[in-house]
């Protein structure tokens, strides 16, 4: 009996190709690879298995078979563990982790680093643009171009599929609220006989964060000068090796954000008059720096409560504002006053003068006419 007739190559170039199944593409169609071979079509199938069984190993113990076959979830964790120690660990653990663990992984997982494209990417933004504000997305999109850039600069891939990705969002951001002038003085004015007033005083006087307010330490006010110098913040921070948080005091979110506040004699003298516990001026019980979250539920919101109250009872409504609105409304109206704007960026801590526009001030029709000298009655437009 003879043997049997060897099968000839299935390609004009000599070489037998086999194609099999190793995934499924975003849409849920599947992904196909070629494996080949010049000695048989058997020998091709068995290139096939062994690629088949190795992606299986990988997937169990978290290795890859090669740099290039890396998951999406095992490579953007080993970029987690880069970046820890290198970036604040606020930031690393509410830019990086977090939208990584909750975001990313859950939606790209076990597809290859290498196999993802700008479609796939411009995808997931297009499948949360109902769902993220554009703030949020822009956030997605640092994160997820940090592990991708990681991956070029180990020659995983060599272009960055985030890349020419458009971010458009359905999702209105909510507009912070602002005290007007009125209830500016209203609040002012309470602030003066609460237990907790000077904080709201400095605040909203000065568009201080909350932040900056509990980092204040008595030396950092000159008395003879009259001027407040900020030059730290507080912050809870979960640690990135344990979890757990921790309340830290370090530098301010940049230069800019250190300055020198000048004071009005009443306000220091309000300072001065303050009992002294600690280092600190808005320091806890025990002298000690105080928690950003402890001092909000404990002390802002206590006098949030209060002032609202206090004139619900007279027929007056004077809303509840949260920290950061605070700052907003004086740099609101400061710049609807027709402050200096150069002074008003220098006092809050702006290294932009468009930035300070843009985030803080709100259009006022009216005050527009005062500052521009328009005259609104109606003589005029009959001349």
């Amino acid at each position: 009996m003879g043997r049997p007739k060897k099968e000839k190559p299935s390609r004009n170039d000599g070489r037998y190709e086999v194609k099999v199944c190793v995934g499924e593409k975003f849409d849920g169609t599947k992904l196909m690879k070629s494996f080949y071979s010049r000695i048989s079509k058997e020998d091709a199938k068995a290139k096939a298995e062994r690629y088949k069984i190795e992606q299986a190993v990988s997937d169990i113990t978290g290795e890859p078979s090669s740099y290039k076959d890396m998951a999406f979830d095992v490579w953007a964790r080993k970029v987690l563990e880069t970046l820890k120690g290198t970036v604040k660990d606020s930031s690393y653990m509410v830019h990086y982790k977090g939208t990584t663990e909750n975001h990313l992984i859950p939606y790209f997982g076990k597809r290859r680093i290498s196999q993802i494209r700008q479609i796939d990417v411009q995808s997931y933004f297009n499948k949360f643009q109902d769902v993220y504000t554009l703030e949020t997305l822009k956030k997605h999109k640092m994160a997820l171009s940090k592990i991708f850039e990681y991956a070029i600069q180990n020659d995983i891939i060599y272009k960055n599929p985030c890349t020419a990705v458009k971010l458009t969002s359905k999702v209105k951001t909510e507009k912070k609220k602002t005290y007007t002038q009125e209830q500016c003085e209203l609040v002012l004015s309470y602030a003066e006989t609460h237990r907790y007033g000077l904080d709201v005083i400095l605040m909203l006087s000065y568009g201080i964060s909350r932040s900056e307010l509990l980092g204040i330490q008595w030396d950092d006010i000159d008395t003879e000068e009259k001027v407040l110098y900020i030059t730290r913040g507080v912050a809870d921070v979960q640690n990135a090796d344990t979890g757990k948080m921790e309340v830290i005091v370090g530098e301010p979110k940049n230069e800019f954000r250190k300055r020198a506040v000048p004071l009005s004699g009443h306000i220091l003298d309000l300072l001065l008059g303050r009992q002294k516990n600690g280092i600190y001026v808005f320091s806890n019980n025990k002298g000690n720096v105080q928690s950003p979250r402890t001092w909000s539920r404990r002390h802002f919101d206590v006098f949030m409560r209060d002032m609202h109250k206090h004139y619900s009872e007279q027929g007056i409504d004077v809303p509840m504002l949260h920290p950061h609105e605070l700052r907003h409304t004086r740099a609101t109206l400061w710049v609807n006053s027709g402050a200096n704007l150069f002074a008003v960026a220098d006092v809050l801590g702006h290294s932009d003068l468009k930035m300070l526009r843009k985030r803080y001030a709100h259009s006022d029709v009216s005050a527009t006419r005062k500052l521009l000298g328009i005259d609104e009655s109606d003589e005029n437009l009959t001349k």
